[in-house]
């Protein structure tokens, strides 16, 4: 029983069945993406295709916009359940083609087929927890979505390591597979109570379509590759790829995300913003701490396991029920914590800094963001009508994916520019750290600018 309302937990009778198929989904997608990443290399190298690699994941993502554009407009036109039911087929699908494949084309078809599913699958999944929860209870489930990736962060990689070791990194894929259809068993059930909007001969326009999917996928693609590459011919591709998003990107989001508007369009905005930064600096640490201070492999490591329970602690505590902060106020304390972490990482990059300063940064940031993203998530929904959740969850993640595949591409270019040797580097992963800081502390400002003005305005935000 929930003590602040007496509304039934997300584990009692009327909600268990639904919170265990959930939770398990969740904790699938997180154990494919580190399972995969782990065997990754292998796969690349045996496929005989390492100057490929970085398409094995670039693309994923940019599938996975398209898939996360698609499954929102199709959840608020009909119902989640079909868009949930379309993304775990082809998660698993994708899945078993890359398993079965005996060359690069087809591993890297089912890796874009498994990355259109996975990103319907998150979208839909945040619109059944918007359908199916009250609010009291949306807090809760977005701690316990945090809570799917502790288990997968620790057992991931082993299991998939030993799995390559003891058969092969196609039983990797093929386990994946059947653990995507064994998801969409347990969630069979609980999406019948699902209801239509009302609108299912599809008079409702939707903001979210194919073309501009597309077109922005392409866009950011394009910037990726742009940023892999030395040659001249990079300048084309950043010229045609930040053309296809100023174009097309308006459209996919909420009005006024860009100008940082009151409401939904400044949580979108500080998801994207907020994500990016964080993830940069995940990803370089551990490249810093091997390269620049001598870590194992292994030592480096635990920084992301540290930060991935830090996150978890901040994300229990923001759903605690008698936390008595506004969660508006709860987000900005999330961002400023977010902001400290990564200010740590830039002074732990320098020469005379211990090497455990960025690793602290790191866990200082993830407290933040366990306070920020489930709090932005929540009042996503909250200020959403219900036949907007799906467009603005979808959002959230476009923007979530987006700005991380920017800021990377942008990162990757910087400490490129900036490269001396191995051991030497210092100077670019400061610049990559401070990059990451200057996000983070506009991502504070945006913070400050997520509340409703009105609350008979809610609608109205809420819309393009």
């Amino acid at each position: 029983m929930h003590a602040a309302t007496g509304t039934p937990g997300v584990f009692s009778r009327l909600y268990r069945a639904r919170t265990l198929a959930i939770s398990s989904t969740f904790i699938l997608v997180a154990f494919a993406g580190l399972a995969l990443s782990t065997v990754m290399p292998i796969a690349i190298q045996d496929l005989d295709g390492l100057g490929l690699y970085s398409l094995a994941f670039g693309g994923f993502l940019t599938t996975g916009i398209v898939g996360t554009v698609l499954a929102g407009g199709w959840s608020d036109r009909r119902t989640p359940a079909p868009a949930l039911c379309a993304g775990l087929v082809l998660f698993s699908g994708g899945a078993l083609v890359s398993g079965l494949a005996d060359a690069i084309v087809p591993f890297l078809l089912g890796r874009y087929v498994q990355g259109f599913g996975g990103g319907a699958v998150t979208v839909a999944l945040y619109v059944v927890v918007g359908r199916t929860y009250p609010s009291a209870l949306r807090p809760r489930m977005f701690s316990l979505i945090t809570a799917c990736w502790i288990v997968p962060s620790m057992v991931g990689p082993p299991i998939a390591g030993a799995v390559t070791h003891r058969l092969s990194w196609h039983w990797v894929f093929y386990g994946i597979a059947a653990l995507g259809l064994a998801s969409l068993a347990l969630l069979a059930g609980q999406l019948r109570c699902l209801q239509p909007n009302g609108d299912e001969d599809g008079s409702r326009p939707s903001g979210l379509r194919a073309l501009p999917a597309l077109a922005v996928a392409l866009g950011a693609g394009l910037l990726q590759y742009a940023g892999a590459q030395s040659g001249a011919h990079r300048l084309v591709a950043v010229a045609v790829g930040l053309v296809l998003l100023v174009v097309w990107l308006r459209p996919l989001l909420p009005a006024g995300t860009l100008l940082a508007g009151h409401g939904i369009p400044s949580l979108v905005l500080l998801r994207g913003v907020s994500a990016g930064a964080y993830f940069t600096i995940e990803t370089y640490i551990p490249l810093m701490l091997v390269n620049e201070r001598q870590f194992s492999p292994g030592a480096a490591g635990m920084s992301l396991t540290g930060a991935a329970f830090t996150w978890f602690a901040a994300s229990w505590l923001q759903a605690h029920p008698n936390l008595s902060w506004p969660r508006e106020r709860v987000v900005l304390a999330g961002a400023l914590i977010h902001a400290a972490g990564a200010a740590v990482t830039v002074s732990g990059a320098l020469r005379g800094m211990p090497a455990v300063t960025v690793a602290v940064g790191l866990l200082v940031a993830g407290f933040g963001m366990g306070l920020l993203l489930p709090g932005v998530g929540v009042l996503t929904l909250d200020y959403s009508p219900i036949d907007q959740q799906g467009r603005n969850s979808a959002s959230l993640q476009l923007s979530d994916s987006l700005s991380s595949v920017l800021l990377m591409a942008l990162c990757g270019a910087l400490f490129n520019a900036a490269h001396v040797r191995e051991g030497q580097d210092a100077t670019a992963f400061v610049l990559v750290f401070a990059t990451a800081l200057v996000l983070a502390t506009v991502a504070v400002l945006i913070a400050r600018r997520i509340a409703m003005p009105h609350t008979e305005e809610k609608k109205n935000h809420a819309t393009v």
